[in-house]
């Protein structure tokens, strides 16, 4: 009696758990397809598959599926699991030999990287003993090795199906059967993209959550057990960091990982090419999306420190990279440091994980034009005038993207290049008479620019768009990338403003005014916070938030041990007059440290840095003084500036004195002497101004 309750309690509990299963399953519309032909014999359906795919992809749950669908054919299902036999081939053969009777049959083999290595003796002394009409499904982690390909028998036998995410439109019903509330589809479906058992186990936590979509993130538990499905055991702690580090950035290569994990990364890169959840290509190795996702988000609750400096290494890597590339290695090298930089609460909702290739960036041309002002005034904001005057007077500022389905133009940006107050320009632009008026206090140099940003038309609504995005990027090369770039200025909508403070640009205010209309105009000084302090003050904000703009900011340790600050290192930025007249109190208090700390050119470019990888001077007033020193030296070399040496060295090097006496000392007339003074105070300051204003050779 109990047996017979026992069994209809199983029979029942049975039936309810594969009507969930059935009504859970989404998608796999051309895997069921083509497994129904192999179940009816069609010419072009397989009678042998081999389902592979990282772990929690939906294998299991698509073997279910074939199973009722074999069953509803009238066929027996013998179901083998590689994690609960023998792994040899007696164990495998006594699992699976109700297939071999003759009868009509469909082995479905499931968790077979448990047994891979029966891999050659199934293809080569099981499966050709399967009656006709059999079909068989071999589902694991492993891809099938190349042997198979190489004997042509297998040819129109054997189907390799490499079992990835579901599409975004499966992704959605899934969540939505499971219950989750709308608001929470895009923050779910970016930490999980279309990998079946992250969503479930986000949509389980996600169900009757009440925390803000924008802030929604798994909790640890189903992160700890994704990790377990997905990734395993891992051999040591350096092969977790590599496997970290692979996740961390877009595309993973052997010097990057050798920034983070040292000389062991030819090692720990040839064992991360291996692992079934990591695919390589042109640029690198790329994990599967929801293994880049947990293992990120299990680095950055478990050890947060270990994160900011896997970051810290990977960014500063990844920019270096940007900066010296070339030709067409420049857009992925500036999109793969993108990659780094947008991962933050701020920049989540603005950034695309997938998308690119869809649109490309091109110059406009002339035949462009009729184009961009037919979208102006079709988007009613007022600017046809303004985009109208910008395009006659600097068409080269236009960048359009195109579709590359058909080169059609999907929107485009202007950024105007700007090198000296125009007074057309500043009448005819609000924007632009303001950014000049913000510049004022420390305007661009012989030779610098300002880059503004002045108007972006991604036709594409939504806030994530493969155009918004690559237009971003592009905004990230100039700024990196530009020789002499004093100032950059952009208008953000509403909607972003909290991006401006991410990137470090400054409200500028008050806010110009066209037409009526305010806009938001943020502005940073290059020269005071040069591309490398700015990137470690952008790269620190993943976990310090704004507190990387601070004194006392987080800090990152080197790859040596050694730990530095990630300060706020603003350079003070000097107009010419300004700096020959600090050069020369600098050269009257040359003996005197404690005023000579006060001098403005402490704090300047020539001895803070600027961005050279040197970093700043642990010792400025000692840095200033080598400065002047070695500039006055190198007058001693040239027979014609032998007696400017001579002069300064009586004057200023040879400790304090007065005028007089460095006079009488040298012998000459007052008047001479102050005139080689003169001309000596001069030769140094050019030479001085000349390492201030040069340009970072490293920016292309």
């Amino acid at each position: 009696m109990d047996q017979i309750t026992g069994g209809a309690v199983a029979g029942r509990l049975a039936n309810r758990l594969g009507t969930a299963r059935e009504e859970a399953f989404v998608g796999r519309a051309a895997e069921l397809d083509a497994f129904r032909a192999a179940l009816a014999g069609t010419p072009d359906g397989c009678p042998v598959w081999f389902v592979h795919g990282p772990g929690g992809i939906g294998k299991s749950m698509l073997l279910r599926r074939f199973a009722a669908l074999a069953r509803d054919a009238g066929r027996i299902v013998v179901q083998v699991d590689g994690a609960g036999i023998d792994p040899s081939p007696a164990g495998f053969t006594a699992a699976a030999y109700a297939a071999l009777s003759g009868a009509p049959a469909v082995l479905l083999v499931d968790t077979f990287e448990r047994c891979q290595g029966l891999e050659g003796w199934l293809r080569d002394r099981f499966l050709p003993r399967i009656p006709d009409g059999v079909v068989v499904v071999v589902a694991g982690r492993q891809a099938p090795d190349c042997e198979w390909q190489a004997d042509l028998g297998w040819s129109g036998v054997l189907r390799v199906e490499s079992l990835g995410g579901l599409p975004p439109d499966a992704a959605t019903e899934l969540l939505d059967r499971r219950g989750v509330p709308r608001e929470l589809w895009d923050a779910v479906l970016r930490f999980a993209g279309g990998h079946p058992l992250a969503l479930n186990l986000s949509a389980a936590v996600a169900v009757g959550d009440r925390r803000a979509a924008a802030t929604w993130t798994p909790t640890p538990d189903v992160v700890a057990t994704l990790l377990h499905h997905l990734v395993g055991e891992v051999p040591s702690a350096q092969h977790r960091l590599a496997l970290e580090t692979c996740s961390h950035a877009l595309t993973t290569t052997e010097d990057l990982l050798r920034s983070v994990v040292g000389e062991a990364a030819a090692e720990l890169f040839a064992w991360l090419r291996r692992l079934p959840f990591v695919q390589s290509g042109r640029d690198g190795v790329v994990p599967h999306d929801v293994v880049r996702s947990v293992l990120d988000a299990d680095l950055r609750w478990r050890d947060p420190h270990g994160y900011q400096v896997m970051h810290a290494r990977v960014a500063a890597h990844l920019l270096h990279r940007a900066r010296a590339a070339s030709g067409e290695a420049v857009l992925p090298a500036v999109r793969s440091l993108y990659h780094i930089l947008q991962d933050t609460a701020v920049m989540a909702p603005f950034a695309l994980r997938h998308g690119g290739g869809a649109v490309y960036p091109d110059r406009a041309t002339p035949a462009d034009h009729a184009t961009l002002r037919r979208i102006v005034r079709e988007s009613g904001d007022g600017t046809d005038q303004l985009v109208g005057f910008w395009l006659d007077r600097q068409p080269e500022a236009f960048d359009v993207y195109r579709r590359s389905l058909d080169g059609a133009v999907a929107g485009f940006q202007v950024t105007l290049r700007l090198t000296g107050p125009d007074p057309d320009e500043i009448a005819a632009d609000p924007v632009v008479a303001a950014v000049w008026r913000s510049a004022a206090a420390a305007p661009p140099r012989a030779g610098e620019h300002i880059l503004l940003t002045r108007f972006s038309y991604p036709l594409a609504a939504r806030r994530r768009s493969a155009v918004r995005d690559l237009m971003h990027v592009r905004t990230l090369q100039w700024w990196i990338r530009s020789q002499r770039l004093a100032w950059s200025f952009l208008t953000l909508a509403d909607e972003a403003v909290g991006v401006a403070e991410f990137i470090d640009h400054q409200p500028v205010r008050p806010r110009p005014v066209v037409d009526g209309r305010a806009y938001d105009l943020y502005a940073h000084d290059w020269r005071a916070v040069p591309v490398d302090v700015w990137a470690a003050r952008v790269t620190a904000w993943p976990l310090a938030g704004p507190a990387a703009r601070s004194s006392t900011g987080p800090t990152v340790r080197s790859s040596t041990g050694a730990t530095t600050a990630v300060a706020a290192l603003v350079h003070t930025v000097l107009s010419r007059p300004d700096f020959d007249a600090a050069v020369r109190s600098a050269l009257r208090l040359l003996h005197d440290g404690s005023a000579l700390r006060s001098n403005p050119l402490t704090r300047s470019r020539l001895v803070l840095g600027s961005g050279s990888g040197a970093g700043p001077a642990a010792d400025p007033v000692g840095a200033l003084r080598t400065l002047l020193t070695d500039a006055a030296e190198s007058l001693r070399h040239d027979p014609r500036d032998a007696k400017l040496y001579r002069v300064l060295s009586a004057t200023y090097l040879a400790g304090p004195t007065t005028q007089e006496a460095a006079a009488d000392r040298l012998g000459l007339p007052a008047s001479t002497y102050k005139r080689h003074l003169r001309a000596a105070i001069d030769r140094v300051c050019e030479l001085l101004w000349r390492k201030e204003s040069a340009p970072d050779r490293r920016s292309a």
